[in-house]
């Protein structure tokens, strides 16, 4: 699925209201899915086989990961991913500082010794045999928790594109330091 396909569907999805039952039309394809609950050990984001960066804490390093992801991508090959890979971590990235701070525990938010918003906040990538997994880390315990915005709404879709562009998404718990917000993309 194209980035601009994954974009109108996801707005399709939350924004049709019809006035009346003539005005129904049917949409092509089913909402995004759920996000997926993956425990795994605190330290598998921290192993050789994850490619990972730290992660300031402002909305405007979404720029910087895509870059990074892009340029990663390029290296192994599988840039043909870059364009949904860049949505995805972009969005992830986004919602990890404004939401993933915001509801991160206070001690982690009030800068506790050894751990700060700035180096709670990771991009991890991790390439496997027919996908590559790309995941953000945030000091929060909270699930992620796609919502659905209004039609007028200009933020709330976020989650629904990294369902859209994704094979599969979800979160995992990092014991003590909050979670993993990740996606799924298929390559060959």
């Amino acid at each position: 699925m194209t980035m601009q396909k994954a974009v109108a569907l996801a707005h399709l999805r939350v924004a049709y209201e019809p006035d009346d039952e003539d005005d129904l039309v049917s949409i092509p394809s089913s909402p995004a899915s759920p996000p997926q609950f993956l425990p795994v050990p605190s330290a598998w984001w921290e192993t050789p086989a994850v490619t990972s960066r730290p992660l300031s804490p402002v909305a405007e390093e979404a720029r910087t990961a895509r870059q990074f992801v892009r340029e990663l991508l390029m290296c192994w090959d599988l840039g043909y991913l870059s364009d949904d890979a860049e949505l995805i971590i972009a969005e992830l990235v986004v919602n990890a500082v404004r939401h993933g701070l915001r509801t991160a525990p206070q001690a982690v938010a009030a800068g506790a010794p050894g751990v700060t918003g700035a180096s709670a906040l990771r991009l991890c990538l991790l390439r496997r045999v027919g996908e590559v997994m790309l995941a953000v880390t945030d000091p929060s315990n909270e699930a992620p928790a796609p919502r659905a915005p209004g039609w007028t709404g200009e933020s709330g879709r976020g989650l629904q594109i990294v369902g859209a562009l994704s094979y599969v998404w979800g979160w995992s718990p990092m014991e003590g330091r909050g979670k993993a917000v990740w996606a799924v993309l298929r390559c060959c």
